[in-house]
């Protein structure tokens, strides 16, 4: 069975794809920092043939990170497709933001990707595989009040060419 590795599965987009891919016999590996909503969408997904393993991770912690990482990986379902889904948002004046703030932002929106990244991406290479890093019209555009969130967006957005160009 093909293997997917969903961020951000508990709601909107990711849970969406989760439902998708589990409705097509794809297998599921879903992290959210909800825990409680991932049970709840894997119970709802029971009894589709489909192995479901899921996380609740915060991402915004490095160290929790790469332990869901290497427990996901201890599965031995190694991803196809990954989606880089969950992302999180601060809205005021980007001068007036709390370091700790940038910070969040920047750690879930993109150093975590980099983290989950280095933790696949090896083993997708044995067979191949497909990287969908979720971005936003807010990385090619200035948007007040959202100026840190528009930052990792484009930072997320050169990762993604930067790592392309290096696996092919």
């Amino acid at each position: 069975m093909p293997t997917v590795l969903i961020t951000g599965a508990s709601r909107g987009i990711g849970r969406a794809a989760a439902i998708a891919f589990a409705k097509a016999g794809w297998d599921l590996l879903l992290v959210a920092r909800n825990e409680p909503s991932l049970k709840s969408l894997s119970a709802e997904l029971e009894g589709s043939n489909n192995k479901i393993h899921f996380k609740g991770v915060d991402l915004a912690d490095p160290s929790k990170v790469a332990v869901a990482m290497q427990e996901l990986m201890d599965y031995g379902m190694i991803p196809s497709v990954l989606i880089n889904n969950a992302g999180v948002a601060w809205t005021g004046d980007l001068l007036s933001m709390p370091l700790d703030s940038w910070d969040w932002i920047m750690q879930v929106n993109l150093t975590s990707i980099f983290q989950i990244c280095s933790y696949v991406v090896p083993a997708m290479r044995t067979k191949g595989g497909l990287i969908i890093n979720v971005s936003s019209h807010a990385a090619r555009n200035a948007f007040p009040q959202w100026g840190a969130y528009c930052v990792s967006k484009a930072a997320l957005n050169s990762f993604t060419k930067c790592l392309a160009s290096e696996e092919r």
